[in-house]
């Protein structure tokens, strides 16, 4: 059965607010960390289009690519689900960003009604 919820779930993503620089396949390319939580908690973006991760405790990863004005499309694959105190939630805002784009040095997530669920730095 179809939902409301559906066709909001299919709708294009917000654009990118103009002051970000939208994201592409090479631009995000390195590792990021969050700016609070876990001090293990991580994102690594390849350029073979794979991504890495942790929460703090677990590792995690999937697949990434960009499109045009900062699109953002991932996917997880199966990992571990063990509990840690102050766990980021890394592979709930890679798998449900819509758009990216960076903000100086900051690599920014974006829902698809345009509010920002993540914010990480560079690691180096």
């Amino acid at each position: 059965m179809v939902t409301d919820e559906a066709p909001r779930a299919l709708a294009p993503a917000v654009a990118l607010p103009a002051t970000l620089v939208p994201a592409d396949q090479r631009q995000p390319i390195g590792r990021w960390r969050p700016k609070s939580g876990h001090n293990a908690a991580y994102l690594e973006l390849t350029a073979d289009g794979k991504w890495h991760g942790s929460d703090g405790c677990n590792d995690q990863g999937g697949r990434w690519i960009t499109a045009a004005g900062g699109t953002l499309l991932a996917t997880a694959r199966a990992s571990t689900l063990a509990f840690c105190a102050d766990s980021v939630p890394i592979e709930q805002w890679v798998t449900t960003a819509r758009r990216a784009g960076l903000d100086g040095t900051a690599l920014v997530l974006f829902d698809a009604r345009g509010d920002e669920t993540a914010r990480l730095s560079p690691t180096s």
